[in-house]
């Protein structure tokens, strides 16, 4: 089926350089094919239609009535054809269209959607469809076409363009150490509330943390769990228990004091890259990079995170 279509456009482009040349040695000189392969295409094309296209009993070929129609037809097809060739290209280097977007949900909300709104303002013909989530997916079973996330296995077929690395902080709120009192050891975490981060795809109850060459790994507990790592912020924020924040989530709630860093001899050891994720495409769209650059050039490079870890801690 898919091949007969296939050559049934072939002999439509063919007629038409047939109807524009009135001639069979022009039409092959304008396809690059023989003469005789342009008459025996008109038969097949005439045997298979049932009817006479062109009349052969003068010098110039001329269209009969039937064959004046099918020609119209032909043209349209012709006329499709340059303008796929010319308009999808072209499109793809518009800043308009539609995207649909998957996005870690609190990274995506703290730092890709002010991007997206920016962009919308100043491309309002960009069409942008956005789904927040915390869990792993396939962007072709889901239809994707550009995924921001924090999931490091990404599935074979996909590029996954490295954004940024984000660290983590101990953190507690005055309220809580002046309550219960603040770790000075990692082992003192086992006896502390602590807020802890749990999806249906990962948990964080190991903090792992690292002093002149030692590691400790600490299995923590806490009665609050939360799937939204902003909640677990918030929580900490309220004097709920000890969080283990990711730096991405934080503006200035250390500069006001609202946080405080704890066991700042002990480095948490947790990293986190954020990957822009897209199918194996090397013609990837220009709206697609657009939106991936604007994102990069507003959390800034990986560095930007250390620079404002050591501003904040001492």
């Amino acid at each position: 089926m898919k091949d007969g279509l296939q050559h049934e456009a072939y002999q439509m482009v063919l007629f038409n350089a047939l109807a524009c040349t009135g001639s069979l040695t022009k039409a092959a000189d304008k396809l690059g094919i023989s003469v005789s392969h342009v008459s025996k295409q008109l038969n097949v094309i005439e045997e298979r239609l049932q009817t006479q296209l062109i009349n052969r009993n003068t010098r110039a070929l001329t269209l009969t009535e039937e064959g004046k129609d099918f020609a119209s037809y032909c043209e349209q097809i012709v006329n499709l054809i340059h303008l796929a060739n010319t308009k999808v290209p072209s499109c793809r280097d518009e800043l308009s269209g539609n995207v649909r977007l998957a996005l870690s949900c609190s990274f995506g909300n703290l730092h890709v959607l002010p991007v997206l709104d920016a962009l919308q303002k100043k491309y309002p013909d960009l069409n942008i469809e956005v789904s927040l989530f915390d869990y792993k997916i396939d962007m072709l079973d889901e239809g994707f076409d550009l995924w921001f996330t924090t999931f490091e296995e990404i599935n074979i077929g996909y590029v996954a363009q490295r954004i940024v690395d984000t660290h983590f902080i101990l953190l507690a709120s005055p309220d809580y150490i002046q309550r219960y009192g603040e770790p000075a050891h990692p082992d003192d975490l086992t006896v502390h509330n602590c807020v802890t981060y749990h999806s249906k795809d990962r948990s964080y109850t190991h903090w792992l943390f690292e002093k002149e060459g030692k590691q400790r790994d600490v299995q923590v507990n806490g009665n609050y769990r939360v799937d939204k790592a902003e909640a677990i912020r918030d929580a900490v924020m309220a004097g709920r228990g000890i969080g283990y924040i990711g730096s991405y989530l934080l503006t200035d709630e250390l500069e006001k004091g609202e946080l405080l860093p704890l066991m700042q001899d002990w480095k948490p050891m947790q990293k986190m890259p954020v990957y822009a994720v897209y199918p194996r495409n090397q013609n990837l769209p220009t709206r697609l990079k657009m939106i991936i650059d604007a994102v990069k050039q507003s959390i800034g490079q990986p560095a930007y995170w250390d620079e404002n870890l050591s501003k904040w801690l001492k």
